[in-house]
């Protein structure tokens, strides 16, 4: 296990090596294992950038972003542009249903609501908005609908982690309450765990994925 101190200075090299994010404003706490970010950045995409740099670190197992947005004089714009650059955004994503989702937008804050039938959906609204300029924060409160009992979404995604090269599907063990995915037992690393999550995401009519009970080392 690396020591604070050497996983505080791969934190910092990452952040210095990352071209998209300016660390300058960046402060960064490690206890353990567990990382903490603070102090400000320039846009909602640096925050969510920083992250996941630190994420990919070998020795990193849990990140606390508490990274400030503050927006750059060019990339300040009213709630009303923000809101209409959403609208034409999430219009012109092919990947959501003719039903879009419905945007509302106060000091930079946005709010997602609406129904959508897949996880996938979910995320490509809430990634045609995140990167908006002027966007300081966003709140993706968009439901996914189920349509399959909790039998045949256990099974999909059993055979979803069969089949995939980076996951260990005999470590994990898969439980559902109603519509939601518990996933429990052990991941080699944090990307092995992102992937355990996609897949349990990737079955229809999943509406959470848990994944406190698993446990990376």
């Amino acid at each position: 296990m690396k020591t604070n101190a050497q996983l505080y200075e791969d934190i910092m090299d990452k952040l210095d090596f990352e071209p998209s994010v300016n660390a300058s404003n960046i402060t960064v706490a490690v206890n353990g294992e567990v990382v903490v970010l603070g102090g400000t950045v320039g846009s909602l995409f640096e925050k969510h950038t920083a992250e996941r740099a630190i994420k990919s670190i070998a020795g990193v197992k849990a990140v606390a972003n508490e990274l400030r947005v503050e927006l750059a004089s060019q990339y300040r714009v009213s709630d009303v542009d923000i809101a209409n650059a959403a609208v034409n955004a999430l219009k012109w994503n092919s990947t959501l249903p003719q039903e879009r989702p419905q945007v509302a937008v106060e000091g930079g804050h946005v709010t997602l609501t609406g129904k959508v039938n897949w996880w996938y959906q979910r995320e490509a609204a809430e990634k045609a908005i995140r990167w908006l300029s002027g966007v300081k924060s966003l709140n993706n409160q968009i439901t996914i609908q189920s349509s399959l009992s909790p039998k045949d979404i256990k099974a999909l995604i059993t055979k979803e982690f069969h089949r995939h090269a980076q996951v260990d599907a005999e470590r994990i063990h898969v439980e559902i309450e109603g519509s939601k995915v518990i996933l429990k037992g052990r991941v080699g690393t944090w990307l092995e765990l992102q992937e355990a999550k996609r897949g349990a995401w990737s079955a229809p009519g999943v509406v959470s994925v848990v994944t406190d009970e698993l446990v990376i080392g």
